[in-house]
């Protein structure tokens, strides 16, 4: 069997597989991409047994077949060979040789038989969204989940469908990230997806060329689909916390400024932060807000911004660094953060723009 494709076309869809390959394994059929030839068109498959990506190559071939090769070899082949003119792929008696130029490969495949099939959810309900709008609404809250893979519930993203929205859902504990689309759907259903899973999830619609996906759910397993890429993956199951309980109902102060002010602030802020008790204190006056931080043996820290503020005078304590990636996924310039009191939620939001927002919980002053 011969494949000619463009050396472009191949790295690409190698590069999107390949994320999906387990970095160790106990079964060397695990470690592989799996060639799969036939009139349907020629596919790469990947997968970890919690998350398969099937890829569409175009290519010209002259007869059908599947076979499955080492992913990383693969992979590094592919990325050191031009990424221009054509990669010539000829398997044969259980070896594939690879030609570009005058570069030459020969590498050895396993048995197509023993890789795990990946199927697509023929059940269930399908809506579509803009790649680039999933895109974003992942990158919103997925540095919120839980790194601890032991904390089961949290060590994922909750999808929420229903009323006519995409919700999506991240929380560590101390904090929480919210991101909504609404879509012309009225399925209902919620779900939560691992972190690990989301992390590949992610690097697939980053790199993804179409305009939009197809999203379908059984019950079970969620898969994002494309004309070239097909992507299922399994949910975990186990009930994420209910995240309403820790939404403010109501704010006794209302506070406006410049985003950019505020990074800036909280870089210089951490400098002595980090070096004490990792806090900051926030004190909202009149039309400044105060931020301040000391450490026993490295000194101490104010920084002062200008404000809109409506409501009362509050002073809580945040940890610099929860309030600093917050703030790093907000693109307005102004941001507003809502208080209740001192020992409550504060609840940050992009100035008059829906569908965003992020709750981190205060600390005990010192």
């Amino acid at each position: 069997m011969k494949i000619n494709v463009e050396a472009s076309e191949l790295s690409n869809k190698i590069s999107i597989v390949s994320k999906t390959v387990p970095s160790k394994t106990i079964k060397p059929i695990m470690a592989c991409i799996l060639f799969d030839v036939s009139q349907k068109g020629t596919y790469l498959h990947a997968t970890d047994l919690e998350t398969g990506v099937k890829a569409r190559v175009e290519c010209e071939t002259d007869s059908e077949g599947r076979f499955a090769v080492d992913a990383k070899i693969l992979y590094e082949i592919v990325k050191t060979l031009p990424n221009e003119g054509k990669i010539q792929l000829n398997f044969s008696s259980g070896l594939l040789a690879l030609e570009c130029g005058r570069s030459k490969f020969r590498v050895p495949t396993m048995d197509p038989s023993e890789f795990p099939e990946i199927s697509l959810p023929s059940e269930g309900y399908a809506l579509d969204i803009e790649s680039k709008t999933l895109s974003e609404m992942i990158e919103r809250v997925i540095f919120c989940a839980a790194k601890d893979e032991f904390m089961r519930n949290l060590n994922g993203v909750f999808w929420e469908i229903g009323n006519g929205f995409l919700r999506l859902v991240a929380s560590d504990g101390f904090r929480l990230a919210l991101a909504e689309e609404r879509l012309s759907t009225q399925s209902e259903s919620s779900f939560l997806i691992s972190l690990k899973s989301m992390k590949e999830l992610q690097s697939i619609v980053q790199s993804c060329s179409e305009t939009n996906i197809t999203i379908h759910y059984d019950g079970k397993r969620l898969s994002l689909s494309t004309p070239n890429i097909e992507t299922v993956m399994r949910v975990v199951e186990i009930d994420f916390p209910d995240y309403r309980k820790v939404l403010p109902k109501a704010f006794k102060s209302k506070v406006i400024f410049s985003k950019n002010d505020l990074i800036e602030a909280l870089r210089r802020t951490m400098v002595i932060a980090r070096r004490g008790s990792e806090s900051v204190k926030v004190e909202v006056g009149e039309d400044i807000l105060s931020l301040s931080s000391r450490s026993p043996d490295s000194g101490e820290v104010n920084e002062e911004l200008p404000i809109r503020k409506e409501g009362e005078d509050i002073v809580a304590a945040f940890n610099p660094l929860f309030l600093m990636e917050a703030l790093r996924h907000i693109h307005t310039d102004e941001v507003e953060f809502n208080f209740v009191d001192s020992t409550s939620p504060l609840q940050i939001n992009p100035l008059n723009v829906e569908g965003y927002l992020y709750i981190v919980m205060p600390i005990r002053i010192v």
